[in-house]
């Protein structure tokens, strides 16, 4: 009996982390940021597909043009999160159901905790005001490990 549990909880488990690093259209939304930028409290997320490419797109408004970060199928499997990228260098991570933390390593970093910037996004306000620069840190050394 006690094998039977510990198998259905370990399939439950590598299923959650499954869905957990496959994003959906359930990303789209408003997101509070930790810090404002360029003035802006507020970003717009939209997750969709572009000839095939999977794409997460976040402006500062619904009528400003978008950044695009394409999804990092490899990475997020590997990590058990969405993991999105783009050419400028900025990487996205999954941090929960409805947050996401968005970093750029320094060009002469030796370790992924070395940011030129960072960020932490969230459709749940009570989620960003408790949220800090060490957290998001902390958030990195652990997926990177």
């Amino acid at each position: 009996m006690k094998l039977t549990i510990n198998i259905i909880l370990f399939l439950f488990s590598i299923q959650l982390s499954a869905q957990s690093s496959n994003p959906t259209e359930s990303i789209n939304g408003t997101y509070h940021l930790l810090e404002a930028e360029r003035g802006v409290n507020t970003k717009y997320f939209e997750f969709g597909e572009h000839n095939a490419v999977k794409l997460l797109l976040i402006a500062a408004c619904k009528q400003c043009v978008p950044g695009s970060y394409k999804y990092q199928k490899e990475a997020s499997e590997e990590l058990g999160i969405a993991v999105f990228y783009n050419a400028t260098g900025l990487y996205v991570f999954q941090y929960d159901e409805e947050s996401f933390v968005m970093i750029m390593i320094h060009p002469k970093a030796e370790s992924w905790t070395d940011f030129y910037f960072s960020n932490f996004y969230s459709k749940n306000k009570s989620k960003v005001v408790v949220m800090s620069k060490e957290k998001i840190k902390a958030f990195i050394i652990k997926i990177s490990s």
